[in-house]
């Protein structure tokens, strides 16, 4: 019995070190004055028309099945539930398919929360940049998570913007550059400019921090959100994320992104 329990509490410490790679940054948010960006009309257009998109969306919950994987290691599935609210407020808990709670943590903006139900162990730390980056492999922001999860496109501060065509395949690609004229960002659209496909992020030095891939995509209501999504970084590490249920405009109190130490 002993020998299982320790099984089953390293498949849970696994699990979780894999999707709390979806908790670190360095990337800095688009500007909220336009015209300060030094961008091509049609860019300019573009970015206006993904700032705006389900903009009136603020709390989410959903349920589905996340499958971790890595190039070294088989993929490993367990069920999810979360809530989210807009800009970057989280809670996701993982479960066992028999539906025993695995894992949770949550963000509230301010403060970063984990709890393994395996071994009670908690831990609350701030939730900076510096701190969040020492555990994750993929640097992701919550609040990027909270954006992609509610089908809206994180978009980097930058200098100049560019809408070209994607190469040799179909549809086309948004470029961001910063004010060295790095690579910030793409985002990959369809052959009408109307869908994105894949979000590609770069830290100042152009090197990348993560892709993120819509699979699929539902209306819920009046909202085009996910229903699948891939997450992962250079390395090909990350999670998909197979989405069951969605809720939108749901009553989320603020007390539901705080996790307490266990009594």
């Amino acid at each position: 019995m002993k020998a299982k329990r320790n099984r089953q509490c390293l498949v849970m410490v696994w699990i979780a070190a894999f999707f709390l790679s979806a908790c670190s940054s360095l990337v800095a948010r688009v500007s909220e004055k336009p015209e300060d960006l030094k961008v091509s009309p049609e860019a300019r257009e573009l970015l206006a028309l993904l700032k705006h998109q389900n903009f009136t969306l603020k709390t989410f919950k959903g349920t589905g099945t996340i499958t971790f994987r890595d190039n070294k290691t088989k993929p490993a599935a367990t069920r999810a539930v979360w809530i989210g609210s807009i800009p970057g407020k989280l809670r996701i808990a993982l479960r066992s398919f028999a539906g025993q709670p695995a894992v949770s943590f949550a963000s509230d903006g301010q403060w970063f929360y984990f709890f393994s139900h395996a071994d009670s162990h908690f831990y609350k730390q701030p939730a900076s940049i510096d701190t969040l980056k020492k555990f994750f492999s993929i640097s992701i922001a919550c609040e990027d998570v909270v954006s992609i999860l509610a089908g809206r496109i994180p978009l980097n501060q930058c200098k100049h913007a560019v809408v070209e065509k994607n190469g040799s395949k179909s549809g086309y690609v948004l470029t961001l550059k910063n004010r060295w004229g790095t690579t910030c960002e793409r985002v990959y659209l369809n052959q009408n400019k109307t869908d994105v496909n894949r979000v590609e992020m770069f830290d100042l030095n152009g090197t990348l921090l993560y892709r993120v891939e819509f699979c699929g995509m539902q209306t819920i209501k009046s909202y085009q959100v996910p229903s699948c999504v891939v997450f992962w970084n250079e390395e090909d590490r990350g999670f998909q994320l197979d989405i069951d249920r969605y809720w939108v405009d749901v009553a989320v109190p603020s007390s539901a992104f705080v996790l307490a130490p266990p009594e």
